[in-house]
This record gives C-alpha cells, structure tokens and sequence, in this order.
C-alpha cells in the first residue's frame, strides 16, 4: 500500500482480462512467449522520443520498439470491467481529487528486447487535462528491464510480471527510466491519464476556518506585519518594510493548461485547500503560478556508477532479481553531489485563480523574504542541470533549473500594488478604466502606486506591447509628473506611427519644454527590446513615417515630430563619428554605409516638419568629413534609395549631396593611375613610436618591395597588429633564425588590385550621378 498522495501507484489484475491483437501477429497470447514477442518487433519501429518540440531518434536515449497504434485492438468493454475500477483505485493512490473520473488514453504498444533501456526522463503534457501516464506491463518471462519511478530522493522500482498483468501510474513530472533488460522480452502498453469533469466555474468560500487554517492564518497576518530581514547585500540605511507577498512552492510540476484546482497533483491539492481557507481567514487574496527556479551549486562528480554525461546520468548498476510483481523503494542517485548553495532565483511566469481560470503572463523574481516550501528544491529532480568543471578562478559548480507550481498570498488591501508589480499590462488596464469612468482621482492614485517600483519592474518586461497603454494614460491623467514616471522606462525604438495620436495630446497637454525632456529621456540608450525588436539605426529609417502621422494631428503634432527628429539627428551625427574612428578599414566602411538609409530618412523628416538647422546639422555631418571621401560610399548609397521626386529631392538637399558626391569622383579619376612599379602605400597614422616610424617609411616608399627587419618579440607583435588591423596589402612572416628574429614584410599584388576595383567602382558611379534624373510623372 502507498499513502494517498504518492507520485506514483500501483496494482495488478489477472491477465485473462486482456484480449489484445495486433495486426500481423494475430491474439497476443498471455504471458507473452519469446517466439511471438519476435513477431511484434517484426511489425514494429524504432521508438522516437520528444526534446521540447522535437521529435528524435536516438538509441542512446531511448532503445526500442514501438508498434504502430493502428495495428493494437483491444476488446474495450471487456478490458474496462478490470481497467475503470484499477483507474479509481489509482486515483485515490495518487491523491487525484475524489468525485473526477481518471482515464486513460492508449499512447503506445512497446516491446523492448535484450539489451534496451530509456535514460531518465520525464513525460511531456500530450492532451489538455492530461495529468501523468499509465505502464501497463503484460506478463512475460523477462528479467532485468525494471521500471523505475521517482519524485526527488525516493525511488520506486516496478519489476516485469510473470503472470499476471502490472498497472504502474505517475505523474508527468516524475522522472523515470527503463533499466536495460537482460534477458526475454519487456513488454507494454502505455497510455496518457486525463482527469475528467469540468471544474465548477468558482470555489466555494468557507464558512468557517479550521483549527488548522486559523495557525495559518496567524502565520500569514505575522507575515504581512513583520518587517523582513534585510540580506548582507541590502546596504540601504532606509528601515526594512514587511514582505508583500508569501510564496508557497508545491511540489509538482504543471503547465499552463493543468493548472487549477481540480488538477493539483498529490499533497498539493489538500496543502492549496489549506493555504485558501487561511488566506480566507487572514483576508487575503490567494492566485496559483507557475515558479521557475534557478539553483547554483558548489559540486564535484559522483563515483563511476552513473555515466558521464553533462548534466544528467544513467545507472549503470544494479542488483534485479526475478520476483514476479515486486517493487521496492530504493534512494536516487545523481550523479554529482551537492556542497553549498551559491545562488538561488525564483521568477514567477504565469498566474491564475483557484478555479482553474485563464491563463495571465507576469514576470515577477521573488525575495527570499517572501518564500516558503514544505520540501526544498534540491530534494526534487531538476528539469535541467549543468556542470561546470573548475576553471582554475572558481570550483565545479552545477547548475539546476525547476518548474514548479505556487501559491501566491498577499494582503487585500495591497492586492493593486502586488498585481502591478507582477503585470504592469494589467496595472495600466486597471488605470485606463478609471480614466474611462472618469473617476481621476483614483486613477491618478493608483499611478502613485507604481512610482516605488515602475522603473524596475519594467526592465523585466518587453516595452513595445506596454507603450501604447501608457502612452493613453499618460496622456489622460491629466498631471505632467506621473505621466514622466510613467514614461521614463520607456525608450524611443518603441515609438511607430501608432502612437502619433498620443504623442501629439501630450504635447498639447503638457507643454513643448515637458515633452522635449521626455523624449530626450527616451534617448539616453539606444536598446533594441527584443531578438525581432527594432534597434536605434532601424527606428531612425522608419521616422518618416511617424512625422507624417505626426503632421495629421492637432498642433502639437509638430512639436512632437521637431523633438523626435532632433534626438534623431543628434543620434545620427553621433554614429557618423563612432563609425569613422573604426580603425579596420572594411568594417568602417560597412558601417560607415549602413548610415545611408537612416540618415535619407533624418534629411526627409528634417524636410517635412520645415527644420532647416536640423538638416544643415546633418549636412555638415555628411559632407565636411574630415576623413576625407570616407563617406561617400555612404552618401551615394544615400542617393540610390531616395525615390524622391526632384522637388522633393530639392527640399531634402539631395541636389547638395549629388554635387558634392559628383565633384569628388571627378577628382579622384583625375589623379593618375598607379604605375605598374609604384608599391607606395598608403600609410594610416601610427602611434609615434620607432616601430612605426620604421613601417612608414617603408609603406610610404614607392620603390621597395620588401623589408628583412630584425626585431624582438613585442616589436614584431605590434608590426603583425598594425598590418592586420589597417588590412595593409603586406604580407609578414618571421624568420626564426638568429637574435632577433628577423620579420620579413612583403607588399603583395593586391595593391594592384584594389586600386583598379576602386577606378571601375567610381566610374560607374559617376555615369549613374552623370544620368539625368527623370521627372515626376503626373
């Protein structure tokens, strides 16, 4: 017998019960005989096994048989007489709520021969309502092949039956493993277990606290009311305040879909029951989240009985013997064992009521002060772990990560400031609807609220879905300073021709000084929010579109649109200069040319809201480098995106730009050609020392091909660097021979090379600059 709760169960029944047939073999006979257990393999398949949304076939992993689904019938009827009452009675074994029917769902037919195994691992969520799986082993003479269920330090062990057929159910979290068979055939059939009946759309609130729930509950109102103890790394002299929430892990895993009350797993349903009626008591609100916890571990490897892989293992010990039916509990190994904590983290991901409700994403960490488990984290098995080996400035670490559910407290009356704190979309929702019912005052409060923690918060969230609701209630609170709290977080890749209305109210609201200063704070650091988020260069090209948006609202459209064209250039002017200091001739100018369409666009913007000190700023930028032509490649890139009509291209200065682009190729394809024997190169500036004083000089010489220079170790190391850095057309070998070693430097060809790939280059842009541009059609 098992205490209800257990993350597994198990029973058995007589094999006369299962009539069983597989297409190609015919009625499965029970116990199994070796020579049909070869017929299945006949009509079966590798096993495949799931890795997050993969689908794999390795047989290091997982090394059997599986027989197609469409080939098994089984007699239904006469098979629920025996399987519906075992399911019942696995049910309360497992803890599952009484009243909810436990079915089963026919996943798979196995059969594993000598020498097959499945490493440890854990069952993936295949069907809503799904809770755990079912092994339905068929009698069989096998030996080895044990199947080995566990939930953190304890392990059950389900041995292959003689004779009579072995029910064996857990949990979808529990990590489990085939051992290898030694000998015979392990046969099964495996199927999903779904806990049926619909919840009921809300719980029921107690009339009354047990005298259990009320030390609950004097425990949660201590809680609330104690100031929390400050850690070694709180050096703020301000006095502790007492927590806002208390964070309870449960010991189960769940997903989004199964998380609810009438799907708890274990103990977790009567310890939830528990913690409702005390918060019930204790007038608090209660939610269920899903915790993800992050753990860093002094360790060293364990001893030789488990294999080498990182971060997980496989025993490859064991002692089975060949009783029919047995099972016994036995201690888990991991493969490293545990010194000392390092770190912990717990982040709530996701939240929902007791009544199995939807679904709401947050992102919230959680203070040491706030959590509370009944078992730790490092009893359970993790869903991931890694293994550091020491590197020589810090010892082996191990890294494990778990998914677990949560109870989540918190005081009534701090229920706003806890949910904001979690969702700041559902805290600017909460605002919004207050502005909607014209009640100010209280959405002005509740933005009070959010000052302590706003900025912080923010930087866990991904800001463009938050911009556009509070882009709304800044503009509606009607009070400039809470709008720039809200605002501040936020940073100018968020804003898009959506947001123009906004933009546009505020500035008629607040004032041009308010807004300039908000959208300078918006351009303090260029971010780029997220891997498909717009970085600082991409939200500059699309500017033009946004000031046209602007220029379609009221006044202060324009007074937006001239600020936000302002921070553009000043970012614009700024990047020229980063770039043009790149010391890597070819990465300067991919850079250099990557400018091109974001400064098109500052020129067009400047142009459509009448900034002619902006586009001049611009200019001067463009077109007084003092690197010389560094930019033209850029500038002609520039030319060669604009679609703009003559006029417009007039109005934008473009016509500038083309003459200045025109009269510079003319000039380079005015200097001469490089003569076949001229190996003068091009010398960037050194760093003053002898050394490159030296390499100058023989750069710079027009008639010397090669240089045989004796030097020490660092000299030639600064000569190797300064040649590759600059992309010089020499190539530098060391001849190791003598005291010093002598560096031979040699020009190459591709001098040669470069020079007529630049000519043919500047040739064809100038035939493009020389067309005539054609006129606008009407």
């Amino acid at each position: 017998m098992v205490s209800p709760g257990s993350s597994s169960a198990h029973a058995t029944a007589g094999a006369e019960v299962l009539h069983l047939e597989v297409s190609g073999v015919g009625r499965v006979q029970l116990p199994v005989p070796k020579e049909q257990a070869r017929q299945l393999i006949k009509v079966a398949r590798p096993a495949r096994y799931g890795m997050g949304e993969q689908t794999l076939r390795d047989p290091s992993v997982r090394d059997t048989w599986e027989v197609p689904k469409s080939r098994v019938r089984i007699d239904q009827r006469r098979w629920n007489n025996t399987l519906v009452p075992v399911l019942e009675r696995l049910r309360g074994d497992l803890g599952l709520p009484a009243g909810r029917l436990l079915k089963a769902e026919l996943h798979s037919m196995l059969v594993y021969a000598r020498g097959q195994f499945f490493v440890p691992h854990q069952d993936s969520e295949k069907a809503d309502r799904m809770v755990g799986s079912l092994v339905v082993t068929l009698p069989s003479s096998c030996t080895g092949g044990a199947l080995v269920v566990g939930q953190g330090p304890t392990r059950r062990e389900f041995r292959s039956p003689r004779s009579r057929l072995s029910f064996v159910a857990f949990y979808g979290d529990c990590q489990h493993e085939v051992r290898p068979v030694r000998s015979g055939h392990r046969i099964v059939l495996t199927y999903n277990l779904l806990l049926h009946d619909d919840p009921p759309t809300a719980l029921p609130v107690p009339a009354h606290s047990t005298e259990g729930a009320g030390q609950l509950a004097a425990f949660l109102t201590s809680h609330f009311a104690a100031p929390a103890e400050k850690t070694s790394w709180q050096r703020t002299e301000a006095p502790a305040e007492p927590p806002q929430r208390l964070v309870y892990l449960l010991d189960h895993q769940y997903t989004e879909h199964s998380l609810g009350r009438p799907l708890l797993k274990g103990v977790d349903g009567p310890r939830v029951e528990a913690l409702r009626d005390a918060a019930h008591a204790a007038e608090c609100e209660i939610a269920l989240a899903l915790a993800e916890v992050h753990q860093t571990w002094s360790a060293y490897e364990a001893d030789d009985h488990w294999d080498g892989r990182r971060g997980h293992g496989r025993w490859n010990s064991w002692d089975d013997d060949d009783d029919d039916n047995g099972e016994d509990d036995t201690s888990g190994e991991a493969d490293y064992e545990l010194e000392e904590l390092i770190d912990s983290e717990v982040t709530l991901a996701h939240w929902t009521d007791l009544a199995g409700g939807p679904m709401h994403p947050i992102s919230s960490s959680v203070d040491d002060a706030e959590l509370c488990a009944t078992t730790p984290a490092d009893d359970l098995d993790p869903d991931r772990s890694d293994y550091e080996p020491y590197m020589g400035n810090y010892g082996n670490t191990l890294d494990r990560w778990y998914r677990r559910a949560a109870v989540v407290m918190w005081p009534r009356e701090r229920g706003f400031v806890v949910r904001a704190e979690a969702s700041p979309s559902w805290a600017l929702g909460e605002v919004a609807n207050r502005l909607k019912a014209k009640d100010l005052e209280e959405a002005r409060d509740l933005v009070g609220q959010l000052a302590p923690f706003w900025t912080r918060v923010m930087g866990r969230h991904d800001p463009p879905p938050l911009s556009t609701k509070a882009l709304r209630v800044a503009a509606g609170i009607d009070d400039p300073a809470l709008a720039a709290m809200l605002l501040s977080p936020f940073h100018l890749e968020v804003l898009g021709k959506s947001h123009a209305a906004h933009l546009s109210a505020m500035a008629d609201r607040y004032g041009e000084p308010w807004l300039t200063a908000t959208i300078h704070g918006w351009s303090r650091e260029e971010r780029a929010w997220s891997p498909g988020g717009r970085d600082r260069g991409q939200w500059v090209t699309a500017l033009p579109g946004l000031v046209r948006a602007l220029a379609a609202q009221r006044t202060g459209g324009n007074v937006a649109a001239v600020s936000l064209v302002e921070s553009a250039a000043a970012w614009l002017v700024d990047a020229i200069d980063r770039c043009g200091r790149i010391s890597t001739p070819s990465r300067r100018q991919e850079a250099l040319d990557q400018l091109a369409r974001p400064a098109l666009s500052v020129l067009e913007s400047a142009a459509a809201v009448g900034a002619a000190g902006i586009r001049d700023r611009v200019f001067n930028a463009l077109l007084d480098d003092p690197r010389g032509d560094a930019l033209l490649g850029c500038l002609i890139q520039l030319l060669r995106a604009s679609k703009a009509d003559p006029q417009t291209a007039a109005a934008i200065g473009l016509d500038v730009i083309r003459e200045h682009c025109t009269k510079h190729l003319h000039a380079r394809l005015a200097r001469p050609g490089r003569g076949k024997d001229d190996w003068a190169i091009t010398w960037p500036d050194g760093c003053g020392c002898a050394v490159c004083a030296t390499l100058g000089t023989f750069l710079t010489d027009p008639n010397r091909r090669t240089l045989d220079w004796p030097l020490a170790k660092d000299g030639r190391r600064h000569v190797h660097n300064r040649i590759d850095s600059s992309e010089l057309p020499v190539r530098h070998q060391t001849r190791r021979t003598g005291r010093p070693f002598t560096l031979v430097l040699t020009k190459t060809d591709a001098l040669f090379k470069r020079d007529e790939q630049q000519r043919r280059r500047d040739k064809t842009d100038l035939r493009w600059l020389s067309a005539p541009v054609p006129a606008k059609q009407d």
